[in-house]
This record gives C-alpha cells, structure tokens and sequence, in this order.
C-alpha cells in the first residue's frame, strides 16, 4: 500500500556550530557516515518510507548542498530548494515551505536527525486521524533535550532542556513530525523564545492546546542527533553495522594485503602490500594506502586521501584529500579535508589521566561522556612530525600544529 503523504520537509539551512570547526567550511548536513553524507541517508530514510517530493530548507553552505545533491540521480526524489532568508528559528523553516507543501499532509524533518524509515512509516500510520505528530525517543540523559509531557499517548508539552532530575519523563523529541496544512496557522503566532528563535515546538505546544498531537514513540538504538563529533562518529560505527553486509572490491589490491570483510573500496583506489583493512571499512575513490598499514574496524576514509606506511587508523573518519604520513596513528577522530599528518603523528583516543574526554564547544567544555575519544581537525591543518595531540583537542581550519 503506497503511503498517503506524498511529501517532506528537511531542514538543513543551520549552521551546526556545535560541530565547529567541521563546519564551519561545509554544512553539517554534508558530513560522512559509513561513506554517505548525513543528508543521503536522510533521503534514503524518506524514499523507503514511500515519500516521492522534498523541499529542502537551506541557507549556511547551500551551493555545496545543492551540488552534492545534483549529483545524486539515483534518488529518484523531485527536490525543491526553499531559501530561508532569515535563521530565526525552526518556525521560520517550516513556515517557508508552506507554499511547497500547500494542502497536502506532510512530514518534516530535522536534517541532522538520522533514522530508520519504519519510525517514519508508524508515525504517518499512527497519525491518520489527527492534525499533528511527533516522534519521541526514550534516551538515558533526557535533560539535555525538549522533554514530552504526555497523556494517553498525546502531547500535553514541551520542557526545553529541564534541570537535571526534573524531568517530566525521559521522552524527547526525536525532530520527526506529521503535520497538516492546519499547522501554519499556529506557526503564524509564534513569537521569539528567550533564546531568540521562532521555535516549533512552541507551535505544537500551542497546537496540544486546541486539538490532538500524538506522540510515536520511535527506536532510540537507531536515533542519531549528529549535533556533536562523538555522536557523529556513533551513528558512523551504528550504520557500519547496519548496513555493511559484503565486499565492493573495486580498487587495485596487491595480493600482499589482507581484507576481512564487509569493506568497500571504490574506483582508482591502491591498497599496498602487507596492509590488514578490518572491515566493516569505507573506502573512496583514488585512495592510496601504504605498506603495512592497519586500518581498524569503523572507519570512513572519503575520496582522495592518501595514508603512508605502517600507519594505524581505527574508528575514524577522514574526509577528502587529507595527507597521512609514515608510522603515524589516528583513533576515534574526525579529520577536515586537506590536512597534512607528516611522519609520526599521534592522535590517541584515551585520556591517560582517566576520566571522559572534554571537549571545547562554543567556549564552554563540554563532557562527552566518552572514555574514548580523539581529535576534532578542521579543513587544511598542517601537523608536524612525531607530534601528539591530546583527546579531545578541537584544531580550527588551516593551522599549523608544532
């Protein structure tokens, strides 16, 4: 049976500063997992669950959206692009498809949210007879989230971000909705909230007020909120496991290397002598992978890059063009496109001192609550020979590390 909503929202017009310095040269919605962008496994997510048109909100990075998304014939969707002038807020977003959507029911989603296609499905099933409807999730640190009051599986509200023990339950807002056309006229009246966004939830809550919300609960093993790095890499190793099931040999493998699958490696790429790929394993296009090399399980290596010998990479992702020298080890860690590692370099993933990892994030440190965890490398770094970089260090765009 074909599904009734037809259409969907993704809003990917945020400028994911959370994930600084990763983004601050691309859109959050553009980074790797498992060697997809966020945004396509988005899409798949949305194809699988019979939806057939997407507009998509942009704004931060949009050409770069755009042309990734132009290359991807495979998709089959009609997209739409809407232009959200002003980031004021999640309402707004929302608010500008209004003219894509017009009277149909439709979906709308975060477009740093990653899930599978059958939460989509309940929701739209769940939600044949009601004008508004949300996923949540059932996740082990609710405080740090917009929390669900509920009643008899509807919406009663929203607490944005409780204090810790405070919560009325420990269901969050997944970002996944149903909406009809009725939404927009709640979207119209919601005003700036304390942290000066015109936020959507308001809307619902104004919404639960006047009619019925239901409330989906939706799969917390397979919701990913890549806001943060260490997210990132967890919906990385989540959708290894997921999706990987067989070999893509494409590459020129010297009969000296050894694969132990599922790995991937795609077109143009050389795998030396006496290198050991631990799959599950992406690979791109024209990489080059010196002798002896030990690349671990859970590792997304993009199109481009080259790694010298004898050098160990586990649990990573590594994004295009990025240089990797000789006898050098990368653990846990997010690499920008087009640095340089010269020979030795070190990128260890626990804290010798014990404890989780800390990280800066918009002048604060934050705890990931990690044991393990490596460096966050923008685009263009420079790192010299035989240095170590301590867990957790965030390195800005196009600096040079002594």
């Amino acid at each position: 049976m074909r599904s009734l909503v037809k259409k969907a929202v993704v809003l990917a017009a945020g400028k994911g500063t959370r994930l600084n310095p990763i983004t601050l040269t691309r859109p959050k919605h553009l980074l790797p997992v498992a060697g997809k962008p966020v945004i396509e496994w988005i899409l798949l997510s949305l194809k699988s669950a019979g939806i057939e048109e997407v507009g998509i909100v942009v704004h931060y990075h949009e050409e770069a959206l755009k042309e990734f998304l132009s290359s991807k014939t495979d998709l089959q969707f009609k997209i739409r692009y809407i232009h959200q002038r002003e980031l004021t807020g999640t309402a707004t977003a929302v608010e500008v498809a209004e003219e894509f959507v017009g009277d149909d029911p439709f979906v709308v989603v975060n477009g740093d949210i990653l899930f599978p296609p059958y939460t989509l499905k309940k929701l739209i099933k769940e939600c044949d007879d009601v004008d508004a409807g949300l996923v949540g999730v059932r996740v082990e640190d609710p405080w740090k989230y917009g929390v669900l009051q509920l009643e008899n599986g509807f919406l009663r509200g929203i607490v944005e971000k409780p204090r810790r023990g405070e919560e009325p339950s420990n269901l969050i807002n997944a970002g996944i909705y149903f909406f009809r056309e009725s939404v927009f006229r709640y979207i119209k009246r919601v005003n700036l909230s304390p942290r000066g966004e015109r936020e959507l939830t308001d809307a619902l809550t104004m919404m639960a007020r006047k009619c019925k919300v239901r409330i989906v609960e939706g799969d917390p093993e397979w919701w990913f909120d890549v806001g943060v790095a260490w997210t990132l890499l967890d919906a990385n190793i989540f959708y290894f496991k997921e999706m990987y099931r067989s070999n893509i040999l494409e590459g020129n493998i010297d009969k000296g290397a050894y694969i132990r699958g599922p790995v991937h490696i795609h077109e143009g790429s050389i795998i030396e002598g006496g290198t050991v790929i631990k799959g599950p394993v992406y690979i791109g296009s024209n990489v080059l992978i010196g002798r002896r090399c030990v690349i671990g399980p859970y590792t997304t290596i993009c199109d481009g890059v080259t790694i010298g010998s004898m050098t160990y990479i586990s649990r990573s992702i590594i994004m295009e063009n990025t240089d990797i020298s000789n006898h050098c080890s990368v653990f846990e860690s997010i690499l920008g496109s087009h640095c340089s590692l010269e020979p030795g370099v070190k990128l260890p993933a626990f804290n010798i001192y014990g404890g989780t990892i800390k990280v800066l994030i918009k002048d604060k440190m934050i705890d990931s609550g990690r044991m393990y965890l490596g460096a966050i490398v923008g685009d263009e770094v420079k790192v010299r020979a035989n240095t170590v970089i301590p867990p957790g260090t965030i390195i800005q765009p196009c600096t040079i590390v002594r």
